[in-house]
């Protein structure tokens, strides 16, 4: 089970076309929270030894996310010098369909239990796609960018012995990827010309349950 948030932020880059109005408006307009949670699966290959009570590992872990949100959002224009009724809309999509890891795992076990920490580095690929458009004087930008992108992770876990190689695992995972930005350039019938900036960035809340089979 997945909970993912992206923040995704539109704010004015050269003005030219906007003005100080219109930049704050589209700050205010273009920064919002898109939200998903659903049920995910995966794999996790490890590697750990067992020192008295003291558990040292590594795993490494590939799992999918499938998060695909996209938000739209018109509002009149707060400018003086925009038609009356003019306003403009601006359109956020952002999708990670992956999510892999590279982490320790330090923890402590008593017979058949195991409680543990873990952390480390984190992957995804992210899909911006950001349009914009007015009724003022036909307003328009778009763009959209891919992007591989290196974050962290940190959790904490446990399992328990159900027979010689084979143990019930639960575990929690926070991960956190930083922004991916694009550039895009407006068009327009009147003073064509600036720039809007475009970012978003992704965090994740895991639970996974299952089994872990041991090799010895």
């Amino acid at each position: 089970m997945t909970y993912s948030r992206a923040n995704a932020v539109t704010t004015t880059g050269r003005l030219q076309y906007f003005d100080n109005f219109d930049a704050a408006q589209i700050g205010r307009t273009g920064n919002n929270d898109l939200t998903q949670s659903r049920l995910s699966g995966g794999l996790v290959l490890g590697y750990g030894q067992q020192f008295n009570q003291l558990f040292i590992g590594v795993e490494a872990s590939a799992s999918t996310l499938y998060f695909n949100r996209d938000h739209e959002k018109r509002e009149i224009f707060d400018s003086p010098v925009a038609p009356a009724g003019t306003g403009m809309t601006i359109k956020q999509s952002v999708s990670a369909d992956w999510l892999a890891g590279l982490r320790l795992r330090a923890g402590l076990t008593d017979h058949n239990r195991l409680i543990y920490l873990t952390g480390g580095l984190a992957a995804t690929r992210i899909k911006m796609e950001t349009t914009y458009v007015d009724d003022a004087w036909s307003g328009y930008s778009q763009g959209s960018r891919s992007k591989n992108k290196l974050g962290w992770s940190l959790g904490f876990g446990g399992e328990y012995n159900v027979g010689k190689s084979w143990a019930l695992r639960g575990e929690y995972l926070y991960s956190r990827f930083g922004y991916t930005s694009v550039t895009t350039d407006v068009t327009s019938t009147n003073n064509s010309g600036g720039t809007l900036d475009h970012r978003a960035n992704l965090e994740v809340h895991s639970l996974y349950l299952g089994l872990t089979r041991r090799f010895q």
